[in-house]
């Protein structure tokens, strides 16, 4: 028997990443999936064969490397197909580190240049003479009056890359500056060196996209979405719309400049009044529209694999105009956000939900599809909504077995002494790197032969405490100014016997990426015998009064902690 092609998909969204584990385990491929959390809705696909969950990329990728280099000796994969730019910028830093029998579904070098860098595609749009928004590139010597001159207010801030290899879980946002005050404050938080941030012109008009699979620069199928409900530059609700020839005609230029090969979705903005349009960026990579086309005939995700692996190049197929695609808790939510705003203008807000509601009317008359609730493939769709309806519980409904501080906990956590202990918190920058210094203190002074360590579950390494920790940490002796932080991973956890959580955040982001070593949390405040509080909350940000309040707490929590372990 032939062994049916196989492919490693990288992501875990409900939108683009679900879409290729469908469009490819429909046509009998068999699908693997490396997700960042393994609680995703996505993950319930009936088309996953097997979930692997690789280490963070931090300081350099070696832990990154080694096991995807691990990984693909032992699957023998066709092709890995990133998502987004999380998994798709490691693979492009490490192609020549891994193995060449499988395909690596990433732009080259000029298109990732071309494409990932937002300045960069406004000069190849400019070349191509492809119309973009009015543009200010800041640099050393700028001004905001220079900025204000040439632009106007409100204008569009921009960093040139929405990630970056060095701090790849850090995504930068678009913010929409209203005034020289905001501009300013805008540039102080980001501390900008020159030529790293820009600002557009804004543009009013309706959201757009021209989606397309290329081959060496030509252009095999294209495909056009329009925007519904849109608000605030994003949409979960889309149409599709007949191919515009000089919008098409513009990307096929750019495409065929960079000589492209791949998918990628090229962001437009019409104004509807004029018919005039300017291009706003690229997406050379699955986007986040990507269930329309999918839903009504254009299988971009399937072609690319028959395109990368099978060398075949599929001829264009003609869809369906006036279809849409509806993300439903997503298109939920915006709803609220917009409900919220319009809330002292009742009629127009009463005009807004009215449009909504019967854009359901929709799915009755079979011009409507959603992206994750689907026939063949439900269980998605019931693990979001389940999900989503937990969200909006209040904190006394949900089931004590959540937060680890009842006595049943505190009694096995005591039954016998650990021999390693781990704090864990989010950023390890204030609590958890505190409470392993003080805990290493108390535990010697009461000859308890414990190890100790600490770390956080934000993906972000060596960050140093905050100068207000390292103030109210050197009140009580403990010297936190050479701490740096470091991520929790797979062998940090599971040589842990117990491992101290400090509130319901930290319990759920471990349990997104650590769910078989849940059992050996328990929240520190479980120890505080004057039971003030439920947990020990993030002074981060606060004055040195909130630390020294928080550190307090920790050191009662684990002098308890250490008596009852006597």
């Amino acid at each position: 028997m032939v062994s049916p092609p196989k492919v490693l998909v990288i992501g875990d969204d409900t939108r683009s990443f679900l879409t290729c584990v469908r469009s490819l385990g429909r046509r009998g491929v068999e699908v693997h999936v490396a997700p960042y959390t393994l609680d995703a809705p996505a993950l319930q696909s009936r088309y996953i064969r097997k979930v692997h969950l690789l280490p963070y990329y931090l300081d350099g990728g070696a832990k990154w490397l080694h096991a995807m280099q691990t990984l693909l000796a032992a699957e023998q994969f066709d092709m890995v197909l990133p998502c987004e730019e999380r998994g798709l910028l490691p693979l492009f830093a490490h192609q020549a580190e891994l193995p060449g029998s499988t395909v690596l579904a990433i732009p080259d070098a000029v298109a990732l240049d071309a494409f990932f860098d937002k300045l960069n595609t406004r000069q190849l749009a400019q070349r191509c003479s492809v119309p973009i928004p009015d543009g200010y590139v800041w640099r050393a010597d700028s001004s905001v009056a220079q900025l204000q001159a040439q632009l106007g207010l409100p204008v569009a801030a921009k960093h040139r890359q929405s990630y970056r290899l060095q701090q790849l879980y850090v995504r930068t946002q678009v913010r929409i500056l209203q005034d020289a005050a905001e501009v300013n404050q805008w540039l102080q938080s980001q501390q900008p060196a020159p030529d790293s941030v820009f600002f557009e012109k804004i543009v009013e008009g309706v959201g757009l996209g021209v989606s397309v699979l290329c081959h060496q620069g030509k252009v095999l199928q294209a495909f056009e979405h329009h925007r519904a409900n849109e608000l605030a530059g994003s949409s979960y609700y889309r149409k599709s719309m007949p191919l515009n020839a000089e919008r098409l005609n513009a990307v096929a230029r750019m495409v065929a400049a960079v000589s492209y090969t791949g998918l990628a979705m090229f962001e437009f903005k019409l104004n509807t009044h004029t018919g005039q349009w300017v291009l706003l960026e690229v997406n050379a990579r699955p986007w986040g529209s990507l269930p329309l086309p999918v839903a009504w005939g254009v299988d971009f995700p399937y072609r690319l694999f028959q395109l990368l692996c099978a060398r075949q190049e599929t001829p264009a197929v003609a869809y369906p105009s006036g279809r849409y695609n509806r993300n439903l808790i997503a298109d939920i939510w915006q709803m609220r956000t917009l409900v919220a705003q319009l809330k002292r203008q009742p009629i127009t807000l009463g005009v807004a939900l009215l449009r909504w509601l019967a854009g359901f009317g929709r799915l009755i008359l079979l011009r409507e599809k959603h992206d994750v609730w689907v026939a063949d493939d439900p269980a998605p769709a019931w693990t979001e909504m389940r999900q989503f309806l937990a969200q909006r519980l209040p904190k006394r409904l949900l089931p004590t077995a959540v937060l680890p501080k009842t006595s049943a906990a505190i009694a096995k956590a005591t039954s016998s002494k650990p021999r390693h202990v781990l704090f864990v918190c989010q950023g390890n920058i204030c609590r958890s790197p505190y409470a392993e210094r003080i805990a290493r203190s108390i535990f010697s002074s009461k000859n308890l032969p414990i190890a100790v360590d600490s770390a956080g579950m934000l993906p972000r390494n060596r960050r140093p405490a905050p100068a207000n920790a390292i103030a109210a940490a050197k009140l009580s002796h403990v010297d936190l100014s050479d701490h740096l932080s470091k991520c929790t991973d797979t062998e940090l956890v599971s040589k842990a016997d117990l491992i101290f959580i400090f509130d319901d955040i930290n319990f759920q982001s471990f349990k997104q990426r650590h769910p078989d070593q849940v059992s050996k949390l328990i929240l520190l405040s479980a120890f505080d015998d004057e039971k003030e509080a439920g947990y020990v909350a993030d002074p981060d940000g606060k004055d040195i009064g909130e630390f020294q309040i928080t550190y307090a707490l920790i050191d009662r929590c684990l002098k308890n902690f250490a008596k009852r372990l006597k």
